[in-house]
C-alpha cells in the first residue's frame, strides 16, 4: 500500500504542528498581534503565536490568553506549545494556572485505577494543568502546597501528583516537612481511595523511614487490591 505522504502532512497541519518558517513569520509582530495569533482559524498560527510568546510569558495578560486558549484548544501541538510556553513562568503563573486544575479535558482519573502504572519511574500527571506545573521551577512549589493544605478536593486530587513528580526529580525537596503534607492528606480523606492511591504513588518520592512504614502498612497478599499493589510498587521504587 502506498504510503500517502500528503494525508500526513495535512494531518500534522490539522494538528498545529508548525514549520520553522512559520514560527519565524510572526517573530516580529507586536504583543498585541501575537495575542490576536493566538486565537487564529488556523492551528499552526495558533502554535506559532504560542512559541512566539515565550518570552513575554511575565507579562500580566498573557498567561490569562494561554490559559483561556488551553481550556478550548483542540489541536495537539498547539496544546504542547502553549504548556511549553506556560511552563517558563513564576509563581504568579502557576497561581492563575491552579484556577484551571482538573477542568480540562477528561484525561484525569475519577475513579480509583483498575490496575497500578507499570512505569519504573514517578508517573507523569495525567491533568494537563498539573503535568505543566511538575515541570516548572521549584520556586513554584509553595503554590502546590497551598492547594493541599485547602479544601477543594478536585485540586488537591490533581496537584498531588504534580507535588510528588517535583519532590521525585528535586531531591532536596524530598525532607520530613514535606512528607507531612501528604501523611496530613492520607488522614484527613481516609476513606477516599483514589486519593489514598495518589498519595502511595507519592510517597515513592520521599526516600525516608517514615514513608516506606506508611507503605508497609498498606501491603497485604490479596493481589486484586489497587492500595496494596501501588504500596509495593512505591516500595520497589524507593528500594533501587
Amino acid at each position: 500500500m502506498k504510503h500517502d505522504l500528503k494525508s500526513d502532512l495535512d494531518r500534522l497541519k490539522n494538528r498545529g504542528m508548525p514549520l520553522e518558517d512559520d514560527v519565524k513569520l510572526l517573530e516580529n509582530k507586536s504583543l498585541k498581534e501575537l495575542i490576536d495569533c493566538l486565537n487564529n482559524d488556523d492551528a499552526i498560527v495558533r502554535t506559532s503565536a504560542a512559541i512566539n510568546l515565550r518570552p513575554y510569558i511575565h507579562k500580566n495578560k498573557v498567561c490569562g490568553e494561554l490559559l483561556l486558549r488551553l481550556s478550548k484548544e483542540k489541536s495537539l501541538y498547539t496544546k504542547i506549545e502553549i504548556c511549553k510556553t506556560l511552563q517558563n513562568g513564576n509563581i504568579d503563573t502557576a497561581e492563575k494556572m491552579i484556577n484551571y486544575i482538573g477542568i480540562i479535558g477528561c484525561n484525569q482519573y475519577r475513579v480509583l485505577p483498575k490496575k497500578v502504572s507499570l512505569k519504573k519511574t514517578y508517573p507523569i500527571p495525567r491533568d494537563i494543568i498539573a503535568r505543566t506545573l511538575s515541570k516548572m521551577s521549584i520556586d513554584i512549589f509553595p503554590v502546590l502546597i497551598n492547594v493541599l493544605e485547602g479544601d477543594d478536593l478536585t485540586k488537591i486530587c490533581e496537584v498531588i501528583d504534580a507535588f510528588g513528580f517535583m519532590v521525585f526529580h528535586n531531591k532536596s525537596l524530598s525532607n520530613n516537612q514535606n512528607l507531612e503534607h501528604i501523611i496530613s492528606i492520607m488522614k484527613k480523606y481516609k476513606n477516599n481511595k483514589l486519593l489514598i492511591c495518589k498519595c502511595l504513588t507519592c510517597l515513592s518520592a520521599f526516600n525516608l523511614e517514615k514513608s516506606r512504614d506508611i507503605l508497609k502498612s498498606f501491603i497485604n497478599n490479596d493481589d486484586k487490591d489497587i492500595l496494596s499493589l501501588e504500596a509495593k510498587r512505591s516500595l520497589a521504587i524507593l528500594s533501587k
